[in-house]
């Protein structure tokens, strides 16, 4: 492999992680490029942007020419939330590139973020309805969880490494999966601005139902009768605005569900920000070396309340818990930090 590596990511920026983890690369000297098929609604953050999310034969054409191109450029393809250049899993058609990638010599890691690879029937076989609410097990999710398990077989098969922002993903990928820690997407260039007396409680959610938002909702609600507080609900805006409205929390509430902080959480951390999330204990203590120094407030959608009310009513409590997420923050989502541990996998 030359000396100096050029990395492909794509062909999604979710959560802005994408864009972090090769702006990171980029300082450790790796020419690392962001190439999106498909604009996010929250994050305008890529090098190049190829309009070919649609399945119709010219698409299908652009794919192709594109995939022959970032052949002869690229010495390593980072996909990112379980997808590849040229991959069609609502057809069935999955990771159609790998064997053209593979054969010319090239790498290829992926990276999972949540339900790109996870399986209903497991996930409610092993933790209940969680955040699919109270949607029953249809014929469709049965089809689409049988096809997830032949994209891990043929995962499993091709990628020379598999990367899972979320813990409870490893009970389901390769054995040779391992964790990752989000990169932090928070440049710091964003100050907190609290000064009112009211507690002000942000929530940002990328999907009500899968956050637990109808929950969260009730219960600021419920305590606003008795607490100065409100609640400042983040949502279908773009990131740039959304930040701004961070510096006015005094607590955040990422989600009460899935059993794992996200983005959201680690930017409100990277302010100095107390968060309150549901954080499933098994899979952290299997899957997550550093799981005692999270100083996230765990709670479920029994426990919000009383959690929510702990550090309402507690403001030294809200400072030390914000002091030592900040803390954390850089200690395990600096981005070069998580950048080494990408860069170490492309080196092998």
């Amino acid at each position: 492999m030359p000396s100096k590596i050029k990395v492909l990511h794509c062909p999604l920026n979710n959560s802005n992680c994408s864009w972090s983890l090769s702006r990171a690369e980029r300082k450790l000297g790796i020419q690392s490029d962001l190439i999106v098929f498909k604009k996010h609604p929250f994050f305008s953050n890529y090098d190049r942007f190829i309009d070919i999310s649609g399945v119709t034969i010219p698409n299908e054409l652009k794919r192709i020419n594109f995939l022959h191109k970032a052949l002869k450029e690229y010495d390593v393809f980072h996909f990112n939330f379980g997808q590849s250049i040229w991959d069609h899993p609502f057809f069935g058609l999955n990771y159609l590139d790998f064997s053209f990638i593979k054969r010319k010599g090239k790498k290829i890691i992926i990276t999972f973020q949540g339900d790109d690879v996870r399986q209903k029937d497991y996930f409610i076989k092993n933790y209940g309805l969680g955040h699919y609410g109270n949607t029953k097990y249809s014929l469709i999710d049965k089809l689409f969880d049988a096809n997830k398990r032949l994209r891990v077989q043929k995962i499993a098969k091709f990628a020379d490494a598999i990367f899972a922002y979320n813990p409870d993903l490893l009970n389901i990928l390769p054995k040779n999966a391992k964790f990752l820690s989000y990169p932090n997407t928070f440049d710091g260039s964003i100050k907190s601005k609290r000064k009112t007396h009211q507690v002000i409680i942000i929530h940002a959610p990328s999907d009500r139902v899968v956050k637990g938002s109808q929950e969260i909702i009730y219960t600021v609600k419920k305590l606003a009768q008795k607490y100065p507080i409100k609640l400042l609900l983040i949502e279908k805006m773009s990131h740039e605005k959304a930040l701004e409205l961070y510096q006015q929390g005094d607590i955040c509430i990422d989600q009460i569900k899935v059993g794992w902080y996200g983005s959201f959480a680690v930017e409100a951390m990277s302010l100095s920000m107390p968060v309150i999330a549901y954080l499933r204990g098994k899979d952290l203590r299997q899957y997550v070396p550093f799981w005692q120094e999270i100083p996230i407030v765990n709670a479920d959608a029994n426990t919000l309340e009383d959690n929510l009310r702990m550090l309402i009513e507690n403001p030294r409590l809200r400072n030390q818990l914000g002091k030592k997420s900040k803390e954390y923050i850089k200690k395990y989502h600096d981005p070069i930090k998580i950048a080494k541990i990408t860069v170490k996998e492309y080196l092998k």
